[in-house]
């Protein structure tokens, strides 16, 4: 019986023996290593804030994510990208970089390129030709002074951010060849000081955002082409003049965000077209007088902020039509005088 045993035993020897030495060939093929002096955190390979000379000559294959930001670079060589098939995010903020880098073979997966805080003064086509699939581009805090028709290449781009540039002009056609997919764009702290008519021809866009530039009026159908948009944000413009129809075809817009002009009227003609208006900021303005029909177009509003103005009386058709009205912001302004029935009307009204 004990002899009959041995070769079930043995048996069982060798199956384990298989089991584990094929186990540990099996975790062998999948270790990864981290290059030194980098950090690793799954698909992440970290080497931000390396000292001089010390980016490795060579990055594993297997990134997936890969952040250069605030290393002084001031090039990049391609080969170091050479055998990063499965890159498609790259960091290379707080860098010393004049252009947009070659990244080599793979440039064309990579969905998220991050060049903010770096030394870049034009956006150029051939530079990002190569980059088929990007996703988000944030050229944010560079010295960018104009955007050029043709600056961007035909991108399924979603999401761009050039804030605190020195853009002061935007070239008609400048956004053409993104048409079909940008849905998020920040202009915010640039140098512009007019907004040509109709140079948004943007039809997915869902969000702008033009806060802190020059602007002091807004023409009629200046935003026409947006038709998708759903906020717009403009504070601190040293806006004082919306001509009739500033707003025209934004007709999915919710928010609208004014506060910080010089705005000192409000009237149905800047407002005309906004039908599907739940938001309006208009707080730090120097608003007196709002005019008997003026939400006439805008009477889903939900939210309406008229604090920090120069209203001085709330007449009985101050607040008409606005029956859907949740809150209502009138604090800091010079109201020695209120109606009777100023606030008939605001059958929804919560905040006050």
């Amino acid at each position: 019986m004990c002899s009959s045993a041995q070769p079930s035993i043995l048996a069982g020897y060798v199956v384990f023996f298989l089991l584990f030495w094929g186990t540990r060939s099996l975790v062998g093929a999948y270790t990864r290593t981290c290059p030194a002096p980098c950090a690793c955190f799954g698909d992440l390979v970290d080497c931000s804030r390396l000292k001089k000379g010390q980016i490795p000559k060579s990055l594993p294959e297997w990134t997936v994510q890969l952040d250069l930001s605030h290393n002084k670079l001031q090039v990049l060589h391609s080969a170091l990208f050479s055998k990063l098939r499965h890159l498609n995010e790259i960091k290379l903020s707080h860098n010393e970089l004049n252009s947009v880098p070659d990244l080599g073979q793979y440039a064309s997966n990579i969905t998220t390129l991050v060049l903010a805080n770096n030394r870049l003064s034009k956006i150029a086509m051939e530079q990002l030709g190569p980059f088929l699939a990007l996703e988000t581009l944030d050229l944010s805090n560079n010295h960018i002074a104009e955007i050029k028709a043709g600056s961007f290449p035909a991108l399924p781009l979603k999401n761009l951010f050039l804030n605190n540039n020195r853009i002061a002009s935007l070239e008609p056609g400048c956004f053409t060849n993104l048409s079909s997919s940008l849905q998020v764009l920040r202009l915010n702290r640039n140098r512009l000081s007019s907004i040509p008519a109709k140079i948004f021809q943007l039809p997915n866009l869902q969000h702008l955002e033009l806060s802190r530039n020059r602007v002091r009026r807004v023409e009629g159908l200046t935003f026409h082409g947006l038709q998708a948009l759903r906020s717009l944000k403009m504070q601190r413009n040293g806006l004082s003049r919306l001509m009739d129809g500033a707003f025209w075809g934004l007709s999915n817009m919710e928010v609208l965000q004014l506060d910080h002009n010089n705005l000192t009227e409000v009237s149905k003609g800047w407002l005309y077209g906004l039908l599907t208006l739940q938001q309006l900021h208009l707080g730090h303005n120097a608003i007196s007088r709002i005019r008997p029909d003026a939400w006439e177009f805008c009477q889903k509003l939900s939210e309406l902020n008229l604090s920090s103005n120069h209203l001085s009386r709330l007449e009985e058709s101050s607040f008409i039509g606005l029956s859907l009205l949740d809150e209502l912001r009138i604090g800091n302004n010079r109201v020695s005088f209120i109606a009777d029935g100023a606030f008939r009307g605001l059958s929804s009204l919560q905040t006050l």
